[in-house]
Parts: structure tokens; sequence; C-alpha cells
């Protein structure tokens, strides 16, 4: 028989043994009870899990019921996430919040930071096609019987409240959270619902990106580079830009990007500013679809190509309806450069960013109406649409108006118009521009 020996492990273990069994046995098998507890919650977190991952959310949400019932924070948590997101139950962001209520009272600081969100912003209905209001409300909105009431009892709206907003995020924040601490500098920096206070805001932005917030990273990569509410340093804004890039921001990328191609605090870096456009745009960024496009319309950083630089216009076109790919796709259809050559086609995508305001498309089209390519000839809407570009100051659309006037193109010949207009060019004309306006005077005399 094993003895126990005198050194101080064996004394250890003699004090635990007398310890144990100096114990009222009512109080070991509460203890032994919880450690059950805590070992049978951990196997239903792991078959909640199960059941989510093998596409079973109904059956998942029954269990996080079970442990929600013992205050487990997690799983109240994630049947708030449940119910914001119609996982396993019908989509309600009030029964959402109520469980979210409930986790963050227990401090979990991600449902301190969702209801941090939910009342700073206020939610109304949902409107897209999981809008369990579509299928289920009743014609009268007052009908004491409306199947509303029986399935949504906590309502559907979340109305907001940004001073109790403040404080969940303020909770949140004070235990780390990083995009609770990155929403609360915003709040700060605006001086939303709180005094305005930059030095706080900064302050919790530099907490966040040590946690590997990418927003946080490219919030301060754009205060380093404005050079307003801290002193401007170009390198330390590059290297939070890089960190949000490394760590897939799409915001992050771009904006590296366009601070490599600049060139204006360090020599320009075409090839890596490409690489990030590239990585961004390949994901959907939309602006960084058109810096891409520009990139190969130009050759700068990729070889220059112009088949490429249409494919890229015509995405940045269709995720964001940019004015300038619309312009661009029309100069390429009106040259025949990378796609077929189309008048036609030119002029339509010219007047999608005409419409839109944009000024080199507004005079782009005006010149195809006074050739009748693509379009029937016609001065007066030619004289309409460099009318809207010279009041943006476009110098050539004020000089053609000039000559249009002199030559009765837009009613009857009136050199005192056409020289308002070449008035209106000289202003604001620049070097390059001064010989146009020198031979236009010379026509006008």
């Amino acid at each position: 028989m094993s003895q126990t020996t005198n050194t101080p492990k064996g004394a250890l273990l003699r004090g635990q043994r007398q310890a144990l069994q100096s114990w009222p046995k009512a109080s070991k098998g509460r203890l032994f009870g919880l450690f059950r507890k805590l070992r049978g919650s951990e196997r239903l977190r792991q078959e909640a899990e199960a059941a989510f991952t093998a596409g079973h959310p109904a059956e998942g949400v029954r269990i996080l019921r079970i442990l929600a019932k013992r205050r487990h924070p997690d799983a109240l948590f994630q049947l708030g996430q449940c119910y914001a997101q119609g996982r396993g139950v019908v989509r309600n962001i009030p029964e959402a919040v109520n469980w979210m209520r409930r986790a963050a009272e227990l401090g979990h600081a991600d449902a301190q930071h969702f209801l941090g969100q939910i009342y700073t912003q206020g939610l109304g209905r949902v409107r897209d096609f999981s809008d369990p209001l579509r299928l289920y409300a009743a014609t009268g909105e007052t009908d004491p019987h409306s199947n509303r009431d029986l399935l949504f009892p906590a309502g559907v709206n979340v109305e907001q409240n940004e001073m109790e907003g403040l404080a969940w995020l303020e909770r949140a924040a004070q235990a780390g959270q990083p995009y609770a601490q990155l929403d609360l500098a915003q709040h700060y920096l605006n001086g939303q619902g709180v005094e305005r206070d930059v030095e706080r805001a900064i302050a919790l932005l530099r907490a966040s990106a040590q946690q590997d917030c990418a927003r946080a990273h490219v919030a301060l990569g754009r205060i380093l580079l404005n050079g307003q509410l801290l002193p401007r340093d170009p390198d330390a804004a590059a290297e939070h830009l890089r960190a949000a890039a490394e760590r897939g921001n799409l915001d992050g990328a771009c904006e590296l990007g366009i601070f490599l191609a600049s060139g204006s605090d360090r020599p320009a870096d075409m090839t890596e500013a490409a690489r990030w456009f590239q990585k961004a745009a390949e994901q959907g960024h939309s602006p960084s679809q058109l810096n891409l496009a520009n990139m190969y319309l130009r050759g700068q950083g990729v070889p220059k190509n112009m088949a490429k630089a249409a494919e890229w216009y015509r995405k940045a076109e269709k995720s964001a309806h940019y004015a300038q790919a619309q312009w661009r796709l029309g100069c390429l259809h009106e040259a025949g450069q990378g796609v077929e050559k189309d008048p036609f086609e030119a002029s339509e995508w010219y007047r999608k960013a005409a419409e839109q305001g944009f000024t080199p498309a507004q005079f782009s089209l005006g010149l195809l109406y006074t050739r009748g390519v693509g379009v029937l000839r016609n001065d007066q809407q030619a004289g309409f649409w460099f009318e809207k570009a010279a009041a943006a100051g476009h110098v050539q659309a004020c000089l053609n108006l000039s000559l249009m006037s002199a030559r009765g193109r837009l009613g009857p010949p009136n050199l005192a118009v056409a020289h308002e207009w070449l008035e209106r060019a000289r202003a604001n004309a620049g070097p390059g521009e001064q010989d146009q306006i020198r031979h236009l005077e010379g026509l006008l005399k």
C-alpha cells in the first residue's frame, strides 16, 4: 500500500482530501451538480452548433432555448442573432433585442454592441423578402384580431433611443469590444448624442485598431492623411491603410491604391497601386473597379489594354452607375477602342452620364448632335448640352457656343452673344487654351 509522503505536494493532497471530507454532504452535492451542469452546457452548445452546421436551424434554436434557461450568455446572444436574421425562427427584431438584452446584462460585450447599434439607429419594419408582415399582416392596422398582434406581441419596430444606445456602446467599449469602440468614436467625432471630443475619439479608434479592427485602421488612415484632427503623417496613414487592406477591408485596399498612385507624398508606385485595385475590384468594390479601368486605359501599373478597361468600366457602371464609367464607355464605343465601334451606343452612354450632370459627357453629347453622329443632327440639342457644360466652366463648350451663335446655328447670327461666350471661355481658360481663344477672337472680328 502506498503511503503519503511528506513532500509539499503530498501535504497539499492531504489538505485537499481533508477539506473535501470536512465539507457538508449537501455542499459537495451542489458542487458536483454544478460541474455536471457545466459539462452538460458545453455538450448542448456543441449540439446546437452541429445542428446549425447540418442545416437544421430550428433544432439549433430548440437547444439554445435550453441553454438560455440556464442563463448561458452565448446562448442568449445566439438566440438574439437567430431572431435578427430569421434563422430557425420568424424574423423579429424586437424579440432579438429582448434576448440580446438578457445576454448584455450578463456582460456579453457583443450583445451590448448590438443593443448600442439598434438603439442609436432605430429600426423600422423589415423590408426584404423575409418580411413576416408581408405574409401575415391583416388588412386593417387597428384590427383587434390582427395576425400581426398574434405573431409579434413585442411589436415590429424598435424606436430610436440614442441615450440608451450610447450607454450600451460605452459598456461594450469599456469591455474591449473593438466595433463598439469604433462606433462610439464616430459619435464623439461627430458630436452625435455626446459632446464632441476628438481626443476621446482618437483614443477609441486606436484601441479598436490595436484589436485588428480594419475599419478603425481606415478611419485613422484618413485622419492622418487629412491632417486636421491629427498632425498630417502620410507614412503612418499608409501603414494604417495597408493594415486594413491586408485584413480584407476593400475600402482600405482602394484608398491604399489611391495613395500609392498619387505620388504626392512619396514616389508613385503604379504597379503596387494596380495590385490593390485589382484585389478589391475582383471582390466587387465599385470604386476600385473604376480605378482599375482607368489604369488599363492609361497603361499605368498594368499593360495598356482597352478591352480590359471597357470590361472594368462596365462592371463599375453596373454596380454603382458611375457617370465617369458611362462617359468612358461612350468614348470607347465612339472610337472603337477595345469594343466594337458604335456611335449610337456611344450616344446612349454619353446621355446616361450627361443626365447625371457629368460635364465631359454633356460636352461629348453636344458634339454628337452638331455632327449628326449616332443621333440626328440637331443644333438646338447641341446648344442645350453645350450650355449645361458651359455652366460648369467647360471652356470648349463656351467656345462652341460662341461660334454657333456667330454663325446663326442657334437662331439669327448674334455677335454680341458670341462675344459673351468668348469672354466666359477666357475667364475659365488655362494656359493651353489661349491659342484657341485668340483664333476664335480673330474669326469674330
